[in-house]
């Protein structure tokens, strides 16, 4: 396939976080979440920011990001420092965006 500039501004990924249970394991959800692209004279910049900090700059939407009840939560300020109060969240969002910036080919 040959390379194509992006047209699209933002790209979408799916994170995986993993939430302690009570079970001495961990529960496994997704969602999908949107970002901004990011042009290479950025990354040393993002590189050397706190993660919470990189997602609040970088982080344009979500889907399947669901309050206690099943309701699903829109994108809004509010609801993303709700997102950022939850450390497996981040890491699991943070490492979807990395990953995303820095494809490499995985073995089977």
């Amino acid at each position: 396939m040959a390379l194509k500039i992006a047209k699209k501004p933002t790209f979408s990924a799916t994170a995986e976080v993993f939430t302690p249970n009570d079970r001495s394991g961990h529960d496994r959800s997704t969602l999908t979440v949107r970002f901004s692209r990011t042009e290479t004279s950025e990354l040393d910049e993002l590189r050397k920011m706190a993660q919470v900090e990189v997602l609040r700059k970088k982080l344009v939407g979500w889907d399947d990001f669901q309050d206690e009840d099943g309701k699903n939560l829109e994108f809004s300020p509010e609801n993303l420092e709700v997102l950022l109060s939850i450390p497996e969240a981040v890491y699991g969002i943070s490492m979807a965006f990395w990953e995303s910036i820095v494809k490499a080919k995985q073995k089977n």
